[in-house]
């Protein structure tokens, strides 16, 4: 488990390039946090990282959204599912087998639906008393704990954790 702090938004998006290029066929990522602590903006510098060459819109009322990228890529969100067992419905077992990356916000909600093997990123707001004017211009800090579950994960686990650790202090 590593727990660091991004000090602002550039820091996100070089998180997500790290993540990113990390990443492959049938790779799940899990963001976890409350209401406006970062995960729709890592998100999206993920998927961009991934590929996406379009605008990345967040998937809250239609749940999932599909892209392409360097492979196929959903991005799903569950906060409005009030029953974690209608994920079923979402295939997302079918999607990661058929090779897709899946990055889930809000998967906290139902972590052993997903499988036993992912990456797990949870974001916590340290500034609760920044102006909206500095947290629109993404100068918000932000404390990260990443976590790697399950097998999947094993070979890619200590170059990415060794880049990390090159930039950021790390708990």
């Amino acid at each position: 488990m590593l727990r660091f702090v991004l000090d602002n938004v550039q820091d996100t998006n070089r998180l997500a390039q790290l993540v990113a290029n990390h990443l492959g066929k049938g790779d799940l990522v899990i963001l976890s946090g409350d209401l406006g602590s970062g995960k729709t903006v890592f998100a999206r510098a993920l998927l961009g990282h991934l590929g996406v060459n379009e605008a990345i819109t967040s998937p809250t009322f239609v749940l999932v959204k599909s892209y392409q990228g360097r492979i196929p890529i959903e991005h799903v969100d569950i906060y409005r599912m009030e029953n974690p067992e209608e994920l079923d419905i979402l295939c997302i077992g079918e999607l990661l087998e058929e090779g897709h990356i899946v990055v889930v916000e809000w998967g906290e909600k139902a972590l052993g639906l997903f499988g036993s093997s992912y990456l797990q990123i949870t974001f916590e707001r340290l500034d609760t008393e920044i102006s909206l004017e500095d947290e629109i211009a993404g100068y918000a800090k932000r404390f990260v704990t990443i976590e790697f579950l399950g097998s999947k994960f094993k070979d890619r686990i200590s170059q990415l954790e060794s880049e990390i650790r090159k930039i950021w202090s790390v708990a």
